[in-house]
């Protein structure tokens, strides 16, 4: 995953939306971090790193 990818959301509210842009990700350490999202429910947001493979089920589409 990377900056600018389509990528469909799995376990979190309705108000989520589906599908989130990833507009930016922090790492702060060893597994740390965050991935901020933009989705059109709810404008930007954000998931910790160490839980993408939770809340991010697939890369819809990669940026160039």
């Amino acid at each position: 995953m990377k900056v600018g990818d389509l990528v469909k959301l799995r376990n979190l509210s309705d108000e989520w939306g589906l599908v989130a842009i990833i507009t930016n990700i922090k790492m702060a350490g060893s597994n740390t971090g965050t991935i901020s999202l933009f989705t059109s429910a709810l404008g930007d947001c954000s998931i910790p790193w160490h839980k993408s493979d939770v809340y991010i089920s697939e890369v819809i589409s990669e940026s160039r």
